[in-house]
């Protein structure tokens, strides 16, 4: 993407991670939401809404040409590593490590953060020791590259902002810091190590090198299968559950009619249970009753199946690569 001419160019804005699309389709889907899925759901999007906050004060900086890469996770060696947000400007790096944390926020003696909220303190590790972690492992990938001379800069950055930090750090800052300290180390790195076509390059194959973190799906145990709301969601109604009538689906309450509703729920049914599914499966989570027309819908979608007619699965995977979350 660029904006305002070549002065700026963004690479890879923030967007929800897989694991965050998943778990608000399971937000949505169970009964009674598991206390484990809504306490990964309430981490998952602290961290995305953290990684939102950034392009507005990065974009303030119209001077200086820099590329911006948010939750970029590399492999290094035998293990991935992850960058909430990694800045590439021509004459330094910056790596930021994201705390969307509410509270009151200080360190203690043993070099931990401590997060004070209602009475309850949670203790994480010291959020520059992450940083500098990722700095190491970042520096040896772009050794790998042929990039050995470009400083690396560490930054945490709070980005919830009525968050209370009790703590002062140059490099622990609320975000409404960052546009002043990225002045400061602009005039402290001024002297360009890379053209813009080399750093054009490098966003480029830093991003082809991005891999998702796998998902983990649901186990179809019976205690699972009954904690599921089932069915089609009308998208002008929703919970409410659209039924097949007439070659459409058809919304009970607010009669809107939609031939291609199933699509959302069949994308639910991929995060929640995998990539594939055959006709029974179809017909459970759908809530249909005709073997006929849980076929035509599968083979509607001209995907890559497998097996006999009797047990025919279909292949998902595509339906998520245009997917984008919850409105």
């Amino acid at each position: 993407m660029n904006r305002k001419g070549d002065d700026l160019l963004i690479v890879g804005p923030p967007q929800k991670t897989q694991q965050l699309l998943q778990l608000e389709v399971m937000q949505e889907r169970y009964l009674d939401i598991p206390q484990d899925i809504s306490e990964s759901f309430g981490r998952e999007l602290a961290g995305y809404l953290g990684e939102k906050s950034l392009p507005y004060f990065i974009d303030l900086i119209t001077t200086t040409s820099h590329y911006d890469l948010y939750g970029l996770r590399l492999k290094r060696s035998n293990h991935h590593f992850q960058i909430d947000g990694l800045f590439l400007f021509r004459s330094f790096f910056l790596i930021t490590e994201i705390k969307h944390l509410r509270g009151i926020l200080s360190v203690n003696e043993a070099q931990q953060l401590i997060q004070s909220k209602e009475s309850e303190d949670k203790v994480y590790q010291h959020p520059l020791s992450q940083a500098n972690s990722q700095k190491e492992q970042l520096r040896k990938v772009l050794e790998d590259l042929g990039f050995e001379s470009i400083p690396i800069y560490t930054l945490v950055i709070f980005t919830y902002d009525r968050a209370n930090i009790t703590f002062e750090h140059p490099d622990m800052i609320p975000v409404q810091q960052l546009l002043f300290r990225l002045k400061e180390l602009t005039r402290k790195f001024s002297d360009p190590r890379l053209d813009r076509n080399q750093l054009l390059q490098l966003g480029k194959k830093l991003l082809s090198m991005h891999r998702e973190r796998p998902l983990t799906f649901l186990q179809p145990s019976r205690e699972v299968l009954r904690n599921m709301k089932r069915g089609v969601f009308c998208p002008k109604c929703k919970p409410k559950v659209m039924k097949w009538t007439y070659g459409t689906w058809k919304c009970s309450k607010c009669g809107y009619k939609d031939k291609n509703a199933h699509l959302p729920a069949l994308i639910d049914f991929v995060f929640l249970f995998g990539y594939t599914i055959n006709n029974k499966q179809a017909r459970w989570f759908l809530l249909l009753d005709s073997i006929y027309t849980a076929s035509r819908i599968l083979r509607k979608l001209e995907v890559e199946s497998y097996g006999g007619n009797k047990n025919k699965t279909y292949n998902l995977r595509f339906l998520l690569n245009s997917y984008k979350g919850r409105p």
